[in-house]
């Protein structure tokens, strides 16, 4: 069975005083499993912000309607709030450049 830092949750090595990752004090850690505390972690998520897909798909939106739509669709399909937002609004900045397009041909 793998033993996890508390603190990090890296992998930790057998018998190991302290983190390889964090750098956290371990001794105590096996003292504290034979009393009976429940060693749980929390590991930061590191979400991306998508800040080139974002400018590319603004870009592209007015520059090349179709590719903003594919960038926008990518964006959409992101984990995040703001990815998403973005994606909506370079989907609608597409679709009107496009609308605009056909118009004036």
């Amino acid at each position: 069975m793998s033993k996890y830092c508390p603190s990090c949750g890296e992998e930790l090595v057998d018998n190991a005083k302290f983190c390889k990752s964090c750098g956290m004090n371990l001794e105590n850690m096996e003292a504290n499993r034979n009393v009976g505390y429940n060693q749980q972690f929390n590991v930061p998520i590191v979400e991306k912000d998508h800040k080139v897909a974002i400018i590319a798909g603004y870009v592209l939106a007015v520059l090349i309607p179709l590719l903003g739509i594919i960038v926008s669709v990518y964006l959409l399909t992101r984990n995040t709030e703001n990815a998403k937002r973005h994606g909506k609004y370079v989907l609608i900045v597409a679709v009107i450049v496009w609308i605009i397009s056909f118009i004036l041909l």
